[in-house]
């Protein structure tokens, strides 16, 4: 098993697997570009990015309502927020330093609490 760490310069697709054991695919954005981009301009499916360094996102020309799920450096919970709407902004939230955006349609955040711990995995394909 490879921890988010063993990942943090490489392009490489990680697994998220939430409590229920259903596994989203999750790719990083770790330079400017990328996490200003973020999921803009795509079509909503069952992904999710993790962009790092962050603290706070925008919902600017998104076609769909995201959850975000902010991280501290050990990838605890700090704060959720759902289904944020396209147009929106996120203010910054102290002690975060990653978020995790997810297209809301997945319901990926419905069993998740803040205080609650992330895993990420390599890939299995």
């Amino acid at each position: 098993m490879l921890m988010l760490g063993d990942y943090m310069n490489r392009a490489d697709k990680l697994v998220y697997l939430k409590q229920t054991g259903r596994a989203v695919p999750v790719r990083i954005a770790d330079t400017f570009g990328k996490r200003f981009m973020g999921l803009m301009g795509r079509n909503v499916g069952e992904y999710g990015l993790l962009l790092s360094p962050c603290n706070a996102v925008h919902t600017f020309f998104m076609r769909y309502d995201l959850d975000v799920i902010f991280l501290n450096k050990d990838n605890r919970i700090i704060s959720i927020k759902r289904s944020i709407k396209p147009f929106s902004f996120v203010a910054p939230v102290p002690k975060a330093g990653k978020v995790l955006e997810l297209p809301s349609s997945l319901h990926a955040t419905d069993s998740l609490n803040k205080g609650d711990q992330i895993v990420f995995y390599d890939d299995p394909a």
